[in-house]
């Protein structure tokens, strides 16, 4: 037996025929002539039932009745023709506090309107201490309701709506109240409501919280009911046949299709949705706040089949986004760009891509992992990995490709200074989610003009062998190789591999600076692409505090050597209190020696925080060397007779846990000076032999 029965409802408001009307239309002329007043219809012929236990979520655009629906339902106003009947106790989220008396305390309102409800005050004291709590307004409880902010209001209307345990919900938009904390404690007790197996009837335009809540939803548009469905169908009929349409467009090649709707980008491989409702979308970080695509006002300049040019434009900001879309061969290309009419101070360009549940695994470079499952308590995004700087590809996998195709994407035209990972979104959005940030650096700004920003290429039918082949042709093309040996290069740092087995750690190969105490990690360097030249990989970091550039060139030289060398190009004269290039290797080495001297690795300690070194003699050498059991030996080696650098082997903190080979350059008397140009800083290989040579 249905829990709510909805029977041929209409609804239908008359004009107002107040004092303020009486000359206008509908007013005492009209009333003279015996014309009849002005009707606007807001529903009509609404028929529906929803079952004990089911989630149902109404969506629509706005105007469309849903608000006017849930209120007849929650008894709040009538149906001008057609039959309600609900069975069972009904907590309405409509209005939250609309039962609040503003002479009464917090406390005595929550008895007043636990009573509506239909409440004992022996079942409200049971519960009261809970409420409380989670209403979060602390002493406040015992204060007049007139004394109350706006969000303490809805934080204690919320919270007893939430707690009188009754059999049916109707929900009105009541997640965007609150700040930030108290949304989340919100959602998290709406999951658990949903758990207890309570009824629900929601009403949102966030249509990442209807597809997770609900199983079956309802569209309306213009007071009719257009379809009653799974929340997939219906949510993708909403988002092609809902909105501006100067700002929809779908375009269709093969069993691909995209839906472009103002700001936002579904994807569909035959006829099953790969996004989630939340769909691909861009944001752009401006003074401690966010500006989605979907705030801005779209037009579409181009349209065809298979391609289009959207234009949307942000008032507030003063700034386009440029979006065009099309099929290239089997690829689905989407290229982001920014257009100022003058320069404009951003901290972040940041491109998010919600895929759907049926996802199970992911991919970045060579990394892989899989996804765990969101479940009530995820009331935060959780990174499946940390921010690492763009590859060229990623991935994500489906559990069944039979009914869910695996996704490659390939990146191009990213700013240097991109990064991105894979993340869980909260219970509520409930998608697997590509994260794609743009930083600006300090004292940047979009220049006036068109700024290219995210290119995406997305091969939609791939499969899981395919995603790892071209992850696996991404990381030859930037690896150099030596015989056995291996370096394979990450924007500012390069892993060194012997017979396929990985020896270094941490930052790995990398370089760094110290300029005004500061030191310039070379792996925190505005990387650009990187270019194969030959055999040879170049590479070029910019820094983004102080005038200068590290050209870096990385080859193989030979059998078991590879060739390393680093330029510095100063924009201005650079003085520089020293720098060093380092090779960390894993824990496991044990010894090291020098020219002059050699020693055993101590014991890495928890209590060991910083780098320490483990040289005596600090004379100027040509090479430094590690062994251990079982493992290659790797040598450290300055070519360049005229760089005197210091060789020298040290233990880093206990964070890192690595043995470190290090060519360092110290100033014997004040700073090394650089005059504006290029200089050769490094210059020299690291070799690698088999145990015992």
């Amino acid at each position: 037996m249905a829990i709510i029965e909805v029977e041929n409802v209409n609804k239908r408001f008359r004009s107002a025929r107040g004092v303020r009307a009486l000359l206008g239309r509908g007013g005492l002329p009209d009333l003279v002539r015996g014309r009849r007043a002005e009707e606007v219809t807001a529903l009509e012929g609404i028929t529906f039932s929803v079952d004990p236990g089911e989630s149902v979520g109404l969506i629509g655009a706005n105007g469309s009745g849903k608000s006017t629906l849930l209120k007849i339902i929650a008894g709040v106003t009538v149906p001008t023709e057609g039959s309600v009947r609900v069975y069972g106790r009904v907590a309405s989220l409509l209005e939250l506090g609309a039962g609040f008396h503003p002479l009464l305390s917090g406390r005595e309102n929550v008895y007043l309107n636990a009573g509506i409800y239909g409440m004992r005050r022996a079942q409200v004291d049971a519960i009261f201490d809970c409420i409380a709590e989670f209403s979060g307004i602390g002493k406040f409880i015992d204060f007049p309701v007139a004394t109350y902010s706006s969000g303490m209001y809805v934080r204690l209307g919320f919270a007893v709506a939430a707690h009188v345990n009754p059999d049916i919900f109707l929900i009105d938009e009541v997640l965007a109240v609150g700040d930030e904390e108290f949304q989340r404690k919100c959602r998290r007790r709406i999951g658990e409501l949903i758990e207890q197996g309570k009824t629900m009837l929601f009403v949102s335009h966030d249509l990442a919280i209807i597809n997770v809540l609900c199983r079956r939803v309802i569209l309306l548009n213009r007071g009719r009911l257009i379809a009653r469905d799974t929340p997939a169908k219906a949510i993708d009929f909403y988002l092609r046949q809902i909105g501006a349409p100067k700002g929809i467009h779908t375009l269709k090649q093969g069993p691909a299709e995209v839906v472009l709707c103002n700001g936002r980008i579904s994807l569909y491989y035959r006829q099953e949705e790969i996004t989630s409702p939340l769909g691909f979308r861009t944001q752009v970080s401006r003074l401690g706040g966010w500006r989605g695509s979907q705030d801005a006002e779209w037009t579409l300049t181009e349209v065809s089949e298979t391609r289009c040019v959207a234009r949307g434009y942000d008032a507030k900001l003063g700034l386009t986004h440029v979006w065009e879309l099309g099929f290239d061969g089997g690829d689905f290309v989407w290229s982001v760009a920014y257009e100022c009419a003058q320069p404009l101070d951003v901290e972040m360009l940041e491109a998010t891509l919600f895929f759907g549940m049926a996802y199970t695994g992911w991919m970045y470079g060579e990394a892989s992992g899989g996804f765990h499952d969101i479940v009530p308590d995820d009331t935060t995004w959780a990174p499946m990995m940390a921010a690492e700087i763009l590859p060229e590809a990623a991935g994500i996998l489906a559990a069944d490709e039979q009914r869910q195709p695996s996704v490659s994407m390939t990146f191009e035209n990213t700013g240097p200074l991109a990064l991105g990972n894979w993340q869980n979104t909260d219970y509520l959005s409930k998608s697997r989610v590509f994260r794609l940030e743009e930083r600006l650096g300090k004292g940047e700004a979009l220049p006036s003009g068109t700024r290219k920003s995210f290119c995406f290429r997305f091969n939609l039918g791939s499969g899981r062998k395919e995603i790892e082949r071209r992850s696996r042709e991404q990381g030859l093309r930037r690896t150099v190789v030596s015989g056995r040996l291996q370096a394979r290069f990450k924007r500012g740092q390069f892993e060194i591999l012997y017979d396929d087995r990985l020896i270094t750690t941490g930052v790995h190969g990398y370089a760094s600076l110290l300029i005004q105490g500061l030191w310039n990690d070379s792996s925190n360097l505005r990387w650009e692409r990187l270019e194969r030249d030959g055999e040879a990989l170049r590479a070029i970091g910019a820094s983004r505090r102080f005038p200068f550039r590290m050209h870096w060139s990385i080859f193989p030289k030979s059998p078991g050597a590879i060739a390393w060398t680093i330029d510095l190009e100063a924009l201005e004269d650079l003085d520089v209190q020293e720098y060093q290039a380092s090779v960390l290797l894993v824990e496991e080495y044990a010894r090291w020696t020098t020219a002059t001297e050699s020693g055993e690795f101590p014991p890495i300690r928890a209590d060991d925080d910083d780098w320490v070194h483990l040289n005596r003699d600090y004379a100027v050498g040509s090479s430094v060397r590690a062994e251990g059991p079982g493992l290659p030996a790797v040598t450290l080696r300055n070519d360049e007779v005229d760089i005197p650098l210091r060789m020298t082997a040290l233990n880093t903190g206990f964070h890192q846990r690595a043995r470190v080979l290090q060519a360092l350059r110290a100033a014997d008397h004040g700073l090394i000076h650089f005059p504006r140009g290029t200089h050769q800083i490094f210059a020299g290989e690291i070799v690698v032999v088999p145990a015992g040579e």
